[in-house]
């Protein structure tokens, strides 16, 4: 661990990867009222990674994904992206549109704001529980989904976050409904000040 493990101790990055699982796994849950079935989360784990290791973490900057990144508003170094496979990605508005796996084959208008939608539900309900914990008023900003190669999407949040730290959160996800899941990749990528600022603001020391 870099610059993160000199300014939080094991105890406060534990606390922190607590809440971010928490938040992470109600966002997802948050889907059931847009898509109108259950959607639960299988798997929620958290990973560390260098900020200059993120495309490679995701499969290599050359990787074609769909990521839907948002930001908090007056907030501009808090980056959060959604991040999956294209194929993964068409399964999701299959998912939420109540329509039989494989019928999503592209990303055109309809697709698009149903990813914006998923990004603005998951935001919100994140940043929702993190500010229900710590009394922080937090917004998300009006989603971005891309479909490119990896690098290009995340190369303004990993730029920006260059200048602040050395390592950021990723948390892995596989969730869904009974009949159908996919994988994916919730990249939480705060400034270490924001971090510092939601730690001390819980009590953990």
């Amino acid at each position: 661990m870099l610059q993160q493990a000199s300014l939080f101790t094991k105890t406060q990055v534990e606390a922190w990867d607590q809440l971010i699982t928490e938040a992470a796994t109600e966002s997802i849950s948050a889907l059931t009222m847009m898509s109108g079935q259950e959607i639960t989360s299988d798997v929620v784990a958290p990973y560390s990674v260098d900020v200059t290791s993120i495309p490679e973490s995701l499969g290599g900057a050359d990787k074609v994904v769909v990521g839907v990144l948002l930001g908090i508003e007056e907030i501009p170094s808090f980056h959060i992206a959604l991040v999956h496979s294209p194929d993964s990605a068409f399964r999701v508005v299959d998912m939420l549109c109540g329509m039989e796996p494989g019928t999503t084959t592209g990303l055109g208008e309809l697709e698009l704001s149903t990813l914006g939608e998923m990004g603005n539900v998951m935001g919100t309900y994140f940043l929702n529980k993190i500010g229900d914990t710590t009394g922080y008023e937090l917004r998300p900003t009006p989603p971005s989904v891309r479909m490119d190669m990896t690098g290009a999407i995340l190369d303004y949040a990993v730029a920006s976050l260059m200048m602040e730290t050395d390592e950021v959160t990723m948390i892995e996800t596989n969730y869904g409904t009974k009949t159908s899941k996919v994988d994916g990749v919730f990249a939480v990528m705060p400034s270490p000040e924001l971090q510092r600022l939601v730690i001390e603001s819980w009590g953990v020391s």
